[in-house]
Formats: C-alpha cells, sequence, structure tokens
C-alpha cells in the first residue's frame, strides 16, 4: 500500500534585480562570446528559475525546494548537436531546443526539504 501524496504548490522567489543581473551578465558573455553563450544560456536561465522555486503545503508553510542537478558535462552533447542543427535550418531548430532544454531540466530537478544541502 503506497502513502498518499501530499499536493504541494510551487513557487518561485526569484526577485526582478536577481533576474537584471543575470541578464546583464548574460549579455556581456553573448558580446563577448560573439553569440555562441546564446547555446548555454537557457540551461542556466531554466536552472536560476528552478534552484529558487520552493514547495508549499496546503497551509503555506515551506516544505522543500527543487534542485536542478545539470550542469555544464551534460549539456555539452546537446549543445552541439542543436547548435548544428540551429545553423543548418537557419535558426527555426533553436526554437525546438528550447523546449528540448526545460524538459532536460527538469528531467534533472529533484525535490529536498528546505535546510538539505
Amino acid at each position: 500500500m503506497t502513502p498518499a501524496f501530499q499536493p504541494l504548490q510551487l513557487k518561485s522567489d526569484l526577485g526582478f534585480m536577481e533576474v537584471i543581473g543575470h541578464v546583464v551578465i548574460w549579455v556581456l558573455l553573448t558580446l563577448v562570446t560573439l553569440g555562441l553563450a546564446l547555446f548555454v544560456f537557457p540551461y542556466y536561465m531554466q536552472k536560476y528559475i528552478i534552484s529558487r522555486t520552493y514547495a508549499y503545503d496546503a497551509q503555506g508553510a515551506r516544505v522543500g525546494r527543487l534542485v536542478c542537478t545539470i550542469d555544464l558535462a551534460s549539456m555539452i552533447g546537446n549543445i552541439i548537436l542543436w547548435a548544428i542543427i540551429s545553423i543548418l535550418t537557419l535558426g527555426i531548430g533553436y526554437i525546438v531546443f528550447n523546449y528540448k532544454i526545460s524538459a532536460h531540466c527538469l528531467s534533472h530537478t529533484k525535490i529536498i526539504g528546505v535546510n538539505e544541502r
């Protein structure tokens, strides 16, 4: 017999100024790398949002947080493949790439206790 699953609500605590700082860094990286950072940026954007998302129980108490375990090494293969596809399709592949990034990041996300590392 499996225990009943407690419904949780996810809420992001991502602030406006945090987003602005993140965007400024990535704009600079994009300029320095002549646009190549745009293939890595969506992964880090998703990871950034996920890492600032918490799980709340029905009473509104914070009971967990989301952790995305994706790293650069696990991204490289996808980035190279989708960069080639995006170039060959004149940028249309980049649209599909963004969907695949979300799925990849969510597949590498877990919920842990609020105080766990």
